[in-house]
This record gives structure tokens, C-alpha cells and sequence, in this order.
């Protein structure tokens, strides 16, 4: 199954840039984000709670659970293992592949989380409870956002304009790296951008990883005792 997904999604990847290349409108995580914003939209758009279904609940649950799983791998996981085992710039191809899936999908799954949300529990009726976890379930499509639509591109770009000054310098060891730091002011304005957009990035990805626990605890308050 995960490898059917991942040649349908090689698949979409190849044929955007075989044929609209320049057009970052059409590009596979852009219209992602906008369907998902679309699909959040119609949601808050209702007034009247739809009936309680097991579809419902089960497409809310594939939100949460599918959120938590990837953003717990990548944020406790993912990192520090393949860092062990890849070279400085292996690394860096390797997330500016991954990291526009795992946003995009973030993107999916936080407005599948709300929207169902939001058809169960309309916002003119929404409780004290309602309010606290609707709220962060806003905030965090709003993290998955910003990394897929700004952030992402933006510290992909930054990542490969400095790698690019390190072949160009042979800068291949950590004493080449530093010396780069002291003596090369374009490569030090570009690698304090990068640090900059990809600290954000970062403390974006930790309020979605932390409104899942969140949502989880919510869910587990109004589970049944095992």
C-alpha cells in the first residue's frame, strides 16, 4: 500500500514539473493547502450540526491519529536517524523531498481534524470546550500552513543556495565550514536566513506536534476507562 502511495505521488510530482514547471500555483503541495483551506471553509460555513455518524468519527480519527504519527516520527524520529547516517548535503536532498510531503500531508490531515470538527460542533454552538479545542485545532492548520505555503520553500531554497556555496568553496569538512563563516560574507547572510526561517519552521512544527497531544488527551477524556 505505502508504496502504491508513493508512485502515485512520484508520479503527480514528475508530470507538475514535465509540464508547469515555473507555475508554483499548480504545484502538488500548493493546491493541497488551498483544497484543504476550501474544504475548512464549507465546514465553518455550516450553521446546524450534521448527525453523528461512524463516517465522521472515523474520518476525525484518521485526522488526529495520522497527525500525531507522522509529526511524532519527524519531530522525535526521523531527525537524528538518518543524520547518523548521511553526508551534510545527502541530508539536505533527502528533506527537501520529505519535508514538502510531511507538510502537505500535515496540511490534509489538521483540516480533515477540524472540518469534521466543525460539522459536528458548528461554531454559534460551540461550548467553553468546544471553543478551547476548535481553537487549537485552528492553530493548527494554521502551523501546517505556514510551513507548506511559506516556510517550506523558503528554507528549501535557502538550504540549497548554501550548499551550493560549499561545493563551489570545497568546503567538505567542519573547519571548511568555519572558515566559510569568517571569510565569506554572502555565505554567512545566507546561512543566518536559513538558521533564522528554519528555527520558525521549527517551533511551527512543535505547536502541530503539540496540539495533537492535545487533541489526543481531549479524546481520551471523553473515552470510556479501559
Amino acid at each position: 500500500m505505502g508504496s502504491q502511495i508513493s508512485k502515485i505521488e512520484d508520479n503527480v510530482q514528475d508530470f507538475y514539473k514535465k509540464t508547469w514547471p515555473q507555475a508554483w500555483y499548480l504545484a502538488p503541495s500548493f493546491l493541497t493547502a488551498i483544497g484543504a483551506v476550501g474544504y475548512v471553509g464549507y465546514a465553518f460555513s455550516q450553521t446546524k450540526a450534521v448527525p453523528s455518524s461512524s463516517n465522521i468519527s472515523f474520518l476525525h480519527l484518521v485526522g488526529v491519529a495520522g497527525g500525531f504519527g507522522i509529526s511524532f516520527w519527524i519531530t522525535a524520529v526521523h531527525g537524528r536517524a538518518i543524520q547518523r547516517m548521511l553526508t551534510r548535503h545527502e541530508f539536505a536532498t533527502v528533506q527537501s523531498h520529505l519535508s514538502s510531503v510531511y507538510f502537505a500531508s500535515s496540511t490534509i490531515l489538521s483540516s480533515l481534524s477540524l472540518s469534521t470538527f466543525l460539522l459536528r460542533h458548528p461554531v454559534n454552538t460551540w461550548s467553553k470546550e468546544a471553543k478551547h479545542l476548535g481553537i487549537a485545532l485552528f492553530v493548527a492548520l494554521a502551523a501546517a500552513e505556514l510551513n507548506t505555503l511559506i516556510l517550506n520553500p523558503l528554507v528549501t531554497n535557502l538550504m540549497f543556495d548554501r550548499n551550493n556555496i560549499e561545493f563551489l568553496q570545497a568546503a567538505k569538512t567542519t573547519e571548511d565550514i568555519d572558515r566559510l563563516h569568517r571569510d565569506d560574507q554572502k555565505y554567512r547572510l545566507v546561512n543566518n536566513k536559513f538558521d533564522l526561517f528554519h528555527s520558525i519552521s521549527m517551533v511551527s512544527g512543535l505547536v502541530y506536534h503539540g496540539v495533537q497531544w492535545y487533541h489526543l488527551f481531549f479524546l481520551a477524556d471523553k473515552c470510556l476507562s479501559l
